[in-house]
């Protein structure tokens, strides 16, 4: 049993239940009752577990009152009990973010905080002099928490052939609108395909080349185990290969959702009209993550079938990324301590992108149902 579930080491010290608390079985087979038991004493929940230096509560205890003086959290968002004002911020915060959200059925997005010194470099500890550096600023993130293959393909095949082009149309909103919640579609996959695989080329004969030359029988071997563009082309229709071309794509797109929106099929409306919700969002690239290395900051997988080739592209992906640097955030924002303003602008800004993750949520779910 974990902490959390053994109410002897949440809250208050209580090692059983009071009346109707087991006793033991000698006592019960000789007919006596039990010996009372000692009083156990019981700490207040207030006393915190752990003890925080006193330059870094200081310092922690400005960053909660730069938050609460910002007017961030509400009263629910504050947990009741702590042992670091700090991580009782991080706590409110992350609550915010969920309550702003609201539930969720596919996507489980997360936050975190990192306090930053006035060169925006993160303060993880008391420096080597005994001194906590000046606090001036705040790093917030999200990332998602936990990354799901949805196969999508078989529902929107099935619009695309009730309705030409509403696939299509619904696949390029999720696509569009990925600045909020980066997805792993097909089109992603197939970039990754060709940069992991075939050395930046279309298909994979440059990297036979390289590894082979020309002994065919050695080329057709290496090409049985490895990512083919013959592969690709099976597992998508040539609409989620690629990103849309031309500039009708947008008003073919938005009149195929528009159509779609007085289906006689409740379930076919609804996704129309989720579909054309969220390729209406605007917002700019303003929380885009400052990382170094390769993004691979998705939310979701959505592949085509089951198991598909897009989940091995995706793996391959992470086992590259692994090897070096990477980038796992979705957004971020920084936030100096002297513009109490700037956090609140920050929280109005999100509200679009909360709305894109909802709508974006909805239309996994009902795609993959």
């Amino acid at each position: 049993m974990s902490s959390v579930d053994n109410p002897a080491l949440v809250g208050n010290i209580e090692f059983g239940s009071g009346e109707g608390s087991p006793v033991s079985a000698l006592a019960m087979a000789r007919g006596r009752s039990p010996a009372c038991a000692l009083a156990l004493p019981r700490l207040s929940p207030r006393i915190p577990r752990s003890v925080v230096p006193v330059r870094l509560a200081s310092g922690n205890a400005r960053i909660s009152r730069f938050l609460l003086d910002a007017g961030v959290f509400e009263d629910c968002d504050v947990p009741d009990a702590v042992d670091d004002s700090m991580r009782a911020c991080e706590q409110a915060f992350s609550r915010w973010f969920q309550r702003r959200i609201g539930p969720l059925q596919c996507l489980r997005p997360g936050f975190g905080m990192h306090l930053t010194d006035q060169h925006d470099a993160y303060i993880t500890a008391v420096g080597r002099d005994g001194r906590m550096p000046a606090y001036a600023g705040v790093e917030l993130y999200w990332a998602e928490i936990r990354e799901c293959e949805w196969p999508v393909g078989e529902r929107l095949q099935a619009l695309e052939q009730s309705m030409p082009g509403l696939g299509e149309a619904v696949l390029q909103a999720l696509r569009q609108q990925g600045r909020s919640y980066p997805l792993f579609t097909p089109d992603i996959a197939c970039d990754v395909a060709s940069y992991v695989y075939w050395c930046g080329e279309d298909d994979e004969e440059a990297a036979l080349d390289l590894r082979c030359g020309e002994d065919e029988e050695d080329r057709e071997a290496v090409r049985a185990e490895m990512i083919t563009r013959a592969m690709l082309e099976a597992a998508y229709p040539a609409w989620a290969r690629r990103w849309p071309r031309g500039e009708g794509a947008p008003g073919r797109h938005a009149r195929a959702l528009r159509r779609a929106r007085k289906s006689a099929d409740p379930a076919i409306r609804q996704i129309a009209s989720d579909a054309l919700a969220l390729s209406q969002l605007h917002f700019d690239d303003a929380f885009r993550p400052d990382c170094d290395g390769e993004y691979i900051g998705f939310g979701a997988v959505l592949s085509w079938a089951p198991g598909d080739v897009t989940v091995r592209i995706y793996d391959d992906l992470l086992q590259q990324a692994h090897e070096s640097e990477f980038c796992d955030r979705m957004g971020q924002v920084s936030i100096a301590l002297d513009v109490p303003g700037a956090l609140g602008a920050w929280q109005l800004a999100m509200d679009s992108r909360f709305e894109a993750i909802r709508l974006i949520d909805r239309l996994i779910h009902q795609l993959s149902a």
